[in-house]
C-alpha cells in the first residue's frame, strides 16, 4: 500500500466507471433545475477531544467525489419532495433546508422537488448533507435570492456540520466541531474505489462518537500535515486514516471484510470514510482501480470506481 501519485489524471473515464463532472445547476426547458450532491471522504480525520460544551473536537481534512444523488427543482406552489430510493420523512434534509431558506429569506414560493438517491444513508459519505447543501444552492438560483457563498454556509451551518463543506465541494480542512472550514486546493485527482455501506442506526454518527476512548484521541498534527501536502500539490497516502476505524471495524464485520480487500489489491491507500461504515481505497491509475473494484465485486461487495470532484466556484 505504500507510493503516491502526484499528477493529475486527465482524459475520460471508460465503460464501467462511475462519472460525475462537477457543473452548475442545469436548467431545462420547463424551468426544472437539476443538481447533483457529491459523497464525500475523509483523507484523514482525527478526533481531539470533547470540548466545555460537549462537542466532540476534530481535525480532517475532506473531498467530494463522483458518487451523487440527482435533484431536480420544479417551480410550484408548495414544497413537496418525492425520492427514489429512500422514504421521505417530514425531517428530511431536503425539506429542512428549503423550509430553513424560506424562514431565513421570508421567500414564500413553493417548489416541487424530485431526488434519485445514490447515496446510501447513514453511510459516512455526507449524502444528506450533500443533498440539503444542493437544495440551498438550486432554491437560491430557482427563488432569484441573489445570496453569498457565505450566507449559504451560514445557513446550511443549522443543518449540519458538513452542509457548508458540501455546499463549496473540492478539498477542504475542516476543525473545531467540524464548521470551521479552510478551503484547499483541489487535491490532485485520484481514483477511489469506494464501498458504500449503509448503516441501520440513523443514529449510528452520535452512536460512534460515544464509543470513543481517550486512546482514538490524537492531536491534529497528521491531518495538518495532509493539509500543507495537499497546498503543495500532493497527497500524503500516507496520512489516510480514520479516528473511528477501530471501532468500525469492531462494529461491522463488512467493514473488516471490505478493508482486507481492498488491501489486497494494488492500492495506495485504505480508510473508512467518516464514522464508516463506509470504506475506500485510492489508486494512483484507472486500470489498478478498475481492476481493484472488480475483485471486490466478485466476493459480494458493492464496489464502484470514483473520481475526485473539485469545488464549485462560489458566488462573490
Amino acid at each position: 500500500m505504500a507510493g503516491q501519485a502526484n499528477g493529475r489524471i486527465m482524459g475520460p473515464v471508460d465503460s464501467g466507471v462511475a462519472q460525475r463532472l462537477a457543473v452548475p445547476a442545469r436548467r431545462g426547458a420547463s424551468g426544472t433545475l437539476s443538481v447533483d450532491a457529491y459523497a464525500k471522504i475523509n483523507l484523514c480525520l482525527e478526533v481531539l477531544g470533547r470540548g466545555d460544551d460537549g462537542l466532540h473536537r476534530v481535525a480532517t481534512v475532506m473531498q467530494t467525489v463522483s458518487l451523487a444523488d440527482r435533484l431536480w427543482f420544479t417551480p410550484a406552489k408548495d414544497l413537496t419532495l418525492r425520492c427514489r430510493g429512500m422514504r421521505v420523512s417530514p425531517d428530511n434534509l431536503i425539506l429542512r433546508a428549503a423550509r430553513l431558506l424560506q424562514e431565513r429569506t421570508g421567500a414564500r414560493a413553493g417548489c416541487a422537488v424530485l431526488c434519485e438517491k445514490r447515496i446510501p444513508v447513514a453511510a459516512g459519505l455526507a449524502g444528506g448533507s450533500a443533498d440539503a447543501a444542493a437544495t440551498l444552492r438550486a432554491l437560491d438560483e430557482l427563488w432569484q435570492l441573489g445570496l453569498s457563498q457565505e450566507a449559504l454556509a451560514q445557513i446550511g451551518s443549522e443543518l449540519g456540520a458538513d452542509v457548508p463543506f458540501t455546499l463549496r465541494g473540492g478539498t477542504a480542512l475542516a476543525t473545531g466541531s467540524g464548521r470551521i472550514l479552510d478551503p484547499l486546493p483541489d487535491a490532485p485527482s485520484h481514483w477511489v474505489v469506494l464501498v458504500p455501506l449503509r448503516s441501520p442506526s440513523a443514529a449510528k454518527t452520535a452512536e460512534m462518537y460515544g464509543r470513543l476512548a481517550p486512546a482514538d484521541f490524537t492531536d491534529g498534527s497528521a491531518t495538518e500535515r495532509q493539509a500543507a501536502a495537499i497546498r503543495e500539490g500532493t497527497v500524503d497516502l500516507s496520512l489516510v486514516r480514520s479516528a473511528f476505524t477501530r471501532l468500525a471495524m469492531a462494529r461491522w464485520s463488512r467493514v473488516r471484510r471490505a478493508l482486507s480487500a481492498l488491501a489486497a489489491t494494488h492500492v495506495a491507500a485504505v480508510s473508512v470514510s467518516g464514522a464508516g461504515p463506509s470504506v475506500f481505497g485510492l489508486y494512483a491509475g484507472e486500470q489498478e482501480a478498475i481492476v481493484g473494484g472488480a475483485a471486490l465485486r466478485t466476493i459480494g461487495l458493492p464496489a464502484a470506481t470514483y473520481r475526485f470532484v473539485p469545488a464549485h466556484e462560489p458566488r462573490a
